[in-house]
């Protein structure tokens, strides 16, 4: 069900898991394909979970069976208030219209006394996958920074650390607000939306890679490995080449190793 590296998400997991009380109900917004559901479920929570993905939603289920699954956006979540002890939205808010609503909503469904976690990618240089849109770069003259992950609106699909077909760079690209990765401005946002932020973890997970192939293969395969490609005067073995001379550093025997940090927003619903 991972996207990406296997095994990559156990550390930022069991953060965002971290001191709260297995059993209770926890829903799960923007679940995806139903990793960190299936994984909090294996711990002992009652999970539910959102997405806007229905095929996403259709291998959740299959993993999931009996588990309430429903197809429907961050924005209008169709339970009432107070429904949830907890409530997660593991790598979501970059992927949503209005952050701020969505957060609002799972402190509406979250109960008193609850906790709502979020997660985000930490800055741009304390992240390693940067360096695949580095090296895309000189391909995609004009083009935009690669985003953090696959959907501009509705729920992002918390099994993924981003898109591994389209590595991300978090951060920001143009004007506007500074991006969810800097931590004054989630907290601002967790405000803004009706939430007490409790602290801010930060979580350094590991990417390995078993060798270039694992590495670049699914960046080919991308949309924007696809685009880089067609531009390229080389081909594809162009493209592949400038991506390993860029990640080179990251070599380790005979694979790869990146680092990447992730923020865990914990908060609870204004007044507790």
């Amino acid at each position: 069900m991972d996207e990406g590296p296997r095994g990559w998400g156990v550390p930022l997991y069991e953060q965002v898991l971290s001191g709260l009380e297995p059993g209770a109900p926890l829903l799960d917004v923007g679940c995806g394909a139903g990793t960190f559901t299936a994984f909090a479920a294996a711990r002992g929570w009652t999970v539910s979970g959102a997405d806007t993905d229905r095929s996403a939603l259709a291998v959740a289920e299959r993993e999931l069976p009996g588990v309430d699954l429903r197809l429907t956006d961050a924005h209008d979540l169709p339970w009432p208030d107070d429904a949830f002890g907890q409530v997660t939205l593991v790598q979501v808010l970059a992927h949503v219209t209005n952050p701020i609503v969505a957060l609002r909503e799972a402190a509406r469904v979250c109960e008193p006394g609850g906790r709502v976690r979020a997660t985000v990618w930490g800055r741009p240089e304390e992240c390693d996958v940067g360096e695949f849109g580095r090296a895309l770069a000189p391909f995609l003259p004009g083009a935009p920074a690669p985003a953090e992950g696959r959907r501009p609106s509705g729920l992002g699909g918390s099994s993924s650390p981003g898109c591994a077909s389209t590595p991300a760079r978090p951060g920001r690209s143009g004007g506007g607000p500074p991006p969810l990765t800097e931590p004054d401005r989630l907290r601002k946002v967790a405000g803004l939306a009706g939430l007490a932020v409790r602290d801010l973890h930060e979580v350094v997970c590991t990417f390995d890679y078993a060798d270039a192939d694992e590495l670049v293969g699914p960046v080919l395969d991308s949309a924007l490995g696809r685009r880089a490609v067609m531009r390229s005067t080389g081909g594809p073995r162009a493209v592949k080449r400038a991506l390993l001379t860029g990640l080179e550093r990251f070599r380790d025997g005979d694979g790869y190793r990146l680092h990447n940090t992730f923020r865990v927003l914990d908060a609870a619903p204004a007044g507790d």
